[in-house]
């Protein structure tokens, strides 16, 4: 009987996954999905391998893709990051992140999981940058972006 109240109590103690804080059931970090006329406020951009995000509850199809994929932080810590797929929405974005390098953002390779993964952070002036596709043109449509 005493074993079993030090048993609940030891893994009471335990220290558990929480349960917020972007976090899925499974315990892996939240991603929202890119949507037509998102705006968000960038506060960091990670392109690499599918590999590289093993942090991610990542869904299986995007799982079984071959290439690049990319994860957009909001400014606001309080949001689900992004995860992009699209290849248009990878150019614009790979080339934008570019543009922010050579103006002096800061720029990092992580090595995590299975790859690499080039990282850009913005702390000061975040700027918005909206993701926009003419659906007139079909679903498989090419996202451009725009920054404001």
């Amino acid at each position: 009987m005493i074993a079993c109240v030090l048993l609940t109590l030891l893994a009471a103690a335990k220290k558990k996954k929480p349960v917020f804080g972007q976090l899925t059931l499974t315990g892996d970090l939240a991603l929202d999905w890119m949507k037509n006329e998102m705006e968000i406020i960038i506060g960091k951009v990670m392109i690499g391998p599918m590999g590289a995000f093993p942090e991610f509850n990542v869904p299986d199809w995007a799982n079984e893709r071959t290439g690049d994929i990319g994860v957009i932080y909001h400014a606001n810590s309080y949001a689900n990051p992004v995860l992009v797929t699209q290849r248009s929405i990878l150019r614009a974005l790979e080339i934008w992140c570019v543009e922010q390098e050579a103006k002096g953002a800061e720029t990092l390779v992580e090595k995590k999981g299975s790859g690499q993964r080039g990282v850009l952070i913005i702390k000061e002036n975040n700027p918005t940058l909206q993701f926009i596709r003419d659906l007139e043109k079909g679903k498989f449509a090419p996202y451009e972006l725009k920054e404001s």
